[in-house]
C-alpha cells in the first residue's frame, strides 16, 4: 500500500518485467486502484481524521518526514487539548514560504539549523522534540567485501569507493530534503577536515563531485526514496538516509538483503525536530503540546516505534538503534556557505540532467489553465527570483530542457541546451518566448505523446550515459487520441529499455484521470503531484527535487 498523502504513487517491485505478462499487469491495477484512492482523499491541511479544521489552535507548516507520525501527534495534541493542523513542505521551500508570510504559527522542520539562519523572522521559542542520525544505509553483503563491518569509514573512503565503482546509492535532493543537505554537508565537512565552522573557500568541489557521481537514484522526500529503493534494490548498493528510515525498511518485508547502517567516522549531522513559534499569541497553546510530545508516553510509545531517538536519555530508544559513539558535524553557521554549496551542487556538481515537459494544450486547456502552466514553467527560467528556493530550482547549467505540446497529437518537440553558460540568458528568453506563443485547441494524445518523450530519452542516454533523465507530464484530461493504454504497457519493455530508469511524473490537473495518472506513475517508477488545488508553481518547485 501507498504510504503518505495521495500524491505519491508506487510502482511495483518487478518494474522491468510490468508489462510483460497480464499477472503482473493485474498487480499494477490493484496497486493503482489503492494507490488513487488516497490521492483522492488526502490532502495537507487535514487532520488524522482527514477533516480540515477552520481555525485550529496551531497551524504548523511541518517537514514531510513528520508525516507518519501525524495520527500520533494529532493524538497527543487532543488529549493536551490543542487542535493542530498539519501541513508539509520541504526546508528550503518552508523557510521561503514563511518569509513570504504564509499565515503558520509554527514549524516543525526536520532540522533547525538552516531555518535558524534563514528566517527573516526569528522564532519566539523553540523546542526540540526528538532527533535521528542521516547516516549511510549499505547491502550487508557490500559493507563485508568493503570491511565496513568491521571498522566504519571515513567519508574520504566512502568517496574512495564510489569513485571505483564499488557503490552506488540513492539520497534525496538537497534543494528539497533534508537529508540529502545534511549528507551533502557533512561529506563537505569531513573533505574540507573541519568539524565546524566550514569555509566557503574550503569546499572540496572535486571531492564532493566523486561523491555525487555515485548517486544513482535522487528523490524528492526521504520516505519517497525509501520506497523507490526496494523497488531498484537489485541496481543500488544502498542509500543515504535517516537512520529511522533505514531501520524501518530493515524492520520491513521487502528487502532482499538487510542494510548495514554506516556512520562515517569524521561524523554525522542529525536532525533534531524542533518544534519553531512563529505566532507569539499562541504561545499557552504551544506549550500544551510540546509538553505532550515530550510526554513519557509520546517518547516512549510512537517516538521509539519509529526508530527515532527520544530526548531523554532515560527512555529507552528502539534496540536496533546503534548505541555507538558518533560525532555530531555542525551544519554550516553562515548562509553563505550554504547557498555557495547548494548552489554548486545544482551548476556543477550534481549529475548534468535533461528535463522533458509534456505539456497539454487540448482545448480544455484554454484561459486560466494554459496561463497557469505558463507561469509554473516560467518559474523554472527565473521570472520570480522570491526565495532561496525558487532561485535554486530554476533551470540550471549543463541542463537540456525539452517541451512537447500536445493535443490531437505531439507536436514537434522543441530543444533548449543551458550547457553554454554565456548563452544561458538568451536561452531562458527563447525558452519564455516559446511557452507564450503556445495555445489551445484539439483533443489529448497522452500515450502517442510519452513515446515522442520517451524516445528523446533513449537519443539522450545513448549521447551521454548516465544523464538523469526525466518526464513531466502535464494533462487535464483523458487519453481520447492515438495509442491506448493497453497499447503503450504493451509497448513498455521497450520504451524503458533505455540502460536507466527514466521516470515520469504526471500532474493530476483539471479534470484529468487519477487512475490514468496513476497508472504511468506506477509503470515508469515515477511519482504523481497533486496540481488541482493550490499554486501550480508549487508543484513544479516539488518535482524539481526529483530531476
Amino acid at each position: 500500500m501507498p504510504r503518505g498523502c495521495g500524491s505519491e504513487l508506487y510502482t511495483m517491485r518487478e518494474h522491468s518485467g510490468a508489462s510483460r505478462n497480464a499477472r503482473a499487469r493485474t498487480l499494477v491495477l490493484a496497486c493503482l486502484l489503492a494507490a488513487a484512492s488516497v490521492l483522492l482523499g488526502c490532502s495537507g491541511g487535514a487532520d488524522s481524521s482527514g477533516t480540515a479544521r477552520a481555525n485550529p489552535d496551531l497551524r504548523i507548516l511541518a517537514g514531510s518526514e513528520v508525516r507518519s507520525l501525524e495520527p500520533a501527534i494529532q493524538s497527543a495534541a487532543r488529549a493536551a487539548a490543542v487542535s493542530v493542523q498539519l501541513e508539509y513542505s520541504g526546508t528550503l521551500d518552508m523557510v521561503d514560504r514563511i518569509n513570504q508570510g504564509a499565515p503558520f504559527d509554527a514549524i516543525l522542520p526536520p532540522s533547525g539549523a538552516y531555518p535558524s539562519l534563514a528566517l527573516t523572522v526569528k522564532p519566539v521559542a523553540r523546542q526540540k522534540l526528538f532527533y535521528s542520525r542521516v547516516a549511510l544505509g549499505v547491502k550487508q553483503s557490500r559493507a563485508h567485501a568493503l570491511g565496513w563491518d568491521q571498522a566504519m569509514p571515513s567519508w574520504s573512503e566512502v568517496t574512495q569507493a564510489v569513485r571505483r565503482g564499488q557503490l552506488t546509492y540513492g539520497m534525496t535532493n538537497p534543494m528539497s530534503s533534508n537529508s540529502g543537505m545534511s549528507a551533502l554537508f557533512a561529506v563537505a565537512a569531513s573533505l574540507a577536515e573541519k568539524t565546524e565552522n566550514l569555509g566557503a573557500t574550503q569546499i572540496d568541489r572535486q571531492g564532493l563531485k566523486d561523491f555525487l557521481s555515485g548517486q544513482k537514484l535522487t528523490a524528492g522526500s526521504s520516505e519517497w526514496l525509501a520506497d523507490a529503493y526496494v523497488r531498484e534494490q537489485d541496481r543500488l548498493d544502498g542509500l543515504v538516509n535517516y537512520e529511522a528510515v533505514l531501520l524501518r525498511l530493515n524492520a520491513g518485508q521487502q528487502l532482499k538483503e538487510p542494510l548495514a547502517i554506516i556512520y562515517p567516522r569524521e561524523g554525522v549531522i542529525s536532525a533534531d525536530y524542533p518544534l519553531m513559534l512563529l505566532a507569539a499569541t499562541k504561545q499557552a497553546a504551544y506549550d500544551r503540546l510540546v509538553g505532550a510530545l515530550k510526554a513519557p508516553a509520546f517518547q516512549s510509545g510512537p517516538v521509539a516505534r519509529a526508530y527515532l531517538r527520544p530526548l531523554d536519555p532515560t527512555i529507552r530508544h528502539a534496540p536496533a538503534l546503534s548505541d555507538q559513539l558518533v560525532v555530531e558535524l555542525s551544519f554550516p553557521n553562515d548562509l553563505k556557505v550554504i547557498d555557495a554549496v547548494l548552489a554548486s551542487y545544482q551548476a556543477e556538481l550534481r549529475r548534468p540532467a535533461t528535463s522533458i515537459y509534456l505539456l497539454d494544450v487540448s482545448g480544455s486547456m484554454r484561459g486560466e489553465r494554459l496561463a497557469g502552466v505558463k507561469a509554473a514553467l516560467g518559474l523554472l527560467t527565473g521570472l520570480d527570483p522570491q526565495g532561496t528556493q525558487a532561485r535554486l530550482v530554476r533551470f540550471q547549467s549543463r541542463e537540456r530542457v525539452v517541451l512537447i505540446p500536445f493535443s490531437s497529437a505531439p507536436d514537434t518537440p522543441a530543444h533548449f541546451s543551458l550547457e553554454d553558460d554565456s548563452q544561458k540568458a538568451q536561452t531562458e528568453q527563447a525558452l519564455r518566448a516559446y511557452l507564450d506563443q503556445l495555445t489551445a485547441g484539439g483533443a489529448t494524445a497522452i500515450y502517442s505523446s510519452l513515446t515522442v518523450a520517451y524516445d528523446i530519452a533513449r537519443q539522450e542516454l545513448a549521447r551521454e550515459p548516465g544523464r538523469l533523465v526525466t518526464i513531466v507530464l502535464l494533462t487535464d484530461g483523458e487519453n481520447n487520441r492515438g495509442l491506448s493504454a493497453a497499447e503503450f504497457e504493451h509497448q513498455w519493455a521497450e520504451l524503458a529499455d533505455t540502460g536507466e530508469a527514466v521516470r515520469t511524473f504526471p500532474i493530476l490537473f483539471g479534470e484529468a484521470s487519477s487512475a490514468e495518472l496513476g497508472r504511468i506513475a506506477l509503470l515508469t517508477g515515477g511519482r504523481a503531484f497533486d496540481g488541482r488545488h493550490g499554486d501550480l508553481k508549487d508543484v513544479f518547485k516539488e518535482i524539481r527535487g526529483y530531476q
